[in-house]
């Protein structure tokens, strides 16, 4: 868990001083850090084989190697650019607090209460990750790394999932982040019978930081934990 910050505007609605809270910006920040890493490594030998093939590239860049290589460099180099763009936005403070009031969506500028009341049930789902076809040893090796630091079993992109028992609580409000995460899934079938489609998904990057939460609110709301399932 992390340390509820202080709100920017005093005398708001804000989360208890005790509530328990993750910040999603902070979460995962590892795995997020070494995915920007390996983009800027994967342009930059993209690069180097496009600025000097006679160095870098097989028969010095002869059969069109260079100009591959020049196309790879561009578009790792866009998506690079894309998500540096992108990191502090994602890195700003946000996430979910829980207190004898609620549940909040916590952000810089202000915090959104969803109490208890309106709390028809939680869950946590996931993803798997792709089983996609090895075509070599050290590419099988590389792939189980991978799956054994970033996923549990397979299972990735965990998220907290908010039932309502009344949608028109968020719906139709505008400028409210409670409102666009509930229509995000609108369309989404759901998880178990006599619950609604739509629900309040807030992503956890950081699986410790997830079970944490998850374990949290399974002793907080016994009553109406469903449990974890995939999306």
């Amino acid at each position: 868990m992390d340390q509820l910050p202080a709100p920017r505007r005093p005398g708001g609605p804000w989360p208890a001083a005790d509530a328990a809270f993750v910040n999603s910006g902070a979460s995962g920040i590892g795995c997020v850090l070494a995915g920007v890493g390996a983009l800027l490594f994967l342009t930059a030998c993209a690069a180097a084989g496009a600025i000097w093939p006679e160095s870098v590239l097989t028969n010095g860049g002869a059969g069109g190697e260079r100009i591959i290589a020049t196309v790879i460099a561009v578009f790792f180099g866009a998506i690079s650019l894309l998500v540096l763009l992108m990191l502090p936005a994602a890195l700003r403070t946000h996430g979910l607090a829980v207190d004898g009031h609620g549940l909040w969506y916590v952000m810089r500028q202000g915090a959104e209460l969803v109490p208890w009341a309106q709390v028809r049930a939680i869950g946590g789902s996931y993803t798997m990750s792709a089983k996609g076809v090895s075509t070599s040893l050290g590419q099988a090796a590389g792939k189980a790394i991978a799956e054994a630091a970033l996923t549990d079993n397979g299972r990735q992109h965990f998220a907290v999932e908010v039932f309502l028992n009344d949608p028109a609580f968020v719906a139709g409000r505008r400028r409210n982040r409670l409102a666009l995460l509930h229509a995000a899934t609108e369309k989404e079938p759901p998880p178990a019978p006599g619950l609604p489609g739509a629900r309040l998904r807030i992503v956890i990057r950081g699986i410790g930081d997830y079970r944490q939460m998850a374990a949290h609110l399974h002793q907080t709301a016994p009553h109406l934990w469903i449990g974890e399932y995939r999306r």
